[in-house]
Formats: C-alpha cells, sequence, structure tokens
C-alpha cells in the first residue's frame, strides 16, 4: 500500500500544472520539431579590423598599449586578437589600463601580448572562431579597440557589427588616441 506524503502530492500537482501551462504555450511536438536557426560563421569569410594609433609629438608619450578583441551581443569577450603591452621591468604597472580589456582577460597576458608598436596604422583579422578555437554562429558581434599610454590618453571604440553571409564595410568612430578605425568582411 503506497501513501503519497504532503510533499510528493504537491510535486504531481506543481509538475502537472507546469505540463498543462506548456501545453497552452507551445503546440504539440512542436519543441521536437523545431529546426536550429543559428547558422554558423561561413568558412573562409573573416572580419579585418583596420585602426591608426595617433602619432602623439613631443613630452613624455610613450608607445600606447593596445588591445583589440571581440565581444558577442551580451558584451562577453570571445576572441582577443591582439594585445601590446610590455610584459618586462616596470612596464606590467600599466596593463590594467587597459581597462574594458583587463577586466575579462587579465589572465591572457601572458599567452597574446606581444611587443608594444609605435603609433601608426594597423590591421588585424578575425576568422570567426573563439579563445579556444570554436567557430561562432553569425550574428551581432562588438568590435573593441582599446589604447592607453603611460603619459598620454586613454581610448575606446567598441561598435556592433552584424556578421552574416554577405560582405560589408563600415567605418567606425574614431575616439582621442585612436584617429581612425574600420572593418570590412568578406572573403579571408
Amino acid at each position: 500500500m503506497t501513501h503519497d506524503t504532503r510533499r510528493s502530492a504537491l510535486r504531481k500537482l506543481a509538475t502537472a500544472g507546469a505540463a498543462l501551462l506548456l501545453s497552452r504555450v507551445v503546440p504539440a511536438g512542436a519543441a521536437a520539431t523545431t529546426p536550429a536557426t543559428t547558422k554558423r560563421w561561413a568558412a573562409g569569410q573573416a572580419l579585418d579590423i583596420s585602426f591608426t594609433v595617433a602619432t602623439q609629438a613631443g613630452g613624455r608619450v610613450k608607445r600606447p598599449y593596445v588591445a583589440v578583441w571581440i565581444e558577442n551581443g551580451q558584451g562577453q569577450s570571445v576572441r582577443t586578437l591582439t594585445v601590446w603591452v610590455q610584459t618586462s621591468r616596470p612596464g606590467p604597472r600599466w596593463i590594467p589600463d587597459l581597462r574594458r580589456w583587463y577586466r575579462a582577460n587579465s589572465e591572457l597576458v601572458d599567452t597574446v601580448s606581444s611587443a608594444t608598436r609605435n603609433p601608426g596604422t594597423y590591421a588585424v583579422a578575425w576568422d570567426g572562431k573563439t579563445d579556444r578555437g570554436a567557430l561562432v554562429p553569425q550574428g551581432d558581434y562588438y568590435v573593441c579597440i582599446e589604447t592607453a599610454r603611460e603619459h598620454g590618453p586613454y581610448s575606446l571604440v567598441r561598435e556592433k557589427v552584424t556578421v552574416a553571409a554577405t560582405a560589408f564595410k563600415k567605418t567606425l568612430t574614431a575616439d582621442n588616441d585612436i584617429e581612425a578605425a574600420s572593418v570590412s568582411f568578406g572573403r579571408a
């Protein structure tokens, strides 16, 4: 003889209520037959990012620290493309000045950083993969370019791009030490 406890009876009642509610919201069989609508990044496509770091004249202005990375639509870091910092002598002390990148990616400094560069125009490319090597779906992403200097300005360019199957070009807004920036998407 089985006796239901009050707790198990309430659990069964809650389960039945949830099933009833779900049956009214989702048509029968729809959950099992809904195809995946997320399209993957097209193979052979790349997002090319070009940017110009301003030339500062005179004074104690040093080479800029630069980070370029991609964030998803929720603002989470997806892929760090390049980081230019000084990791020896007094250099590491200024790495946290790349504020936005550093908060989410500080553990990557030793694996992705390279030497600082003189001001000028540079380009990097994103192949649609995450830091772990997985291919991302098409959709909205943020291109982020951040610069900081020891005795100079801080700059952050962060703009949304929509990656789909069609090629595009877009000019990004300049900010302080980042004189110009643009992206283009198409065949790699």
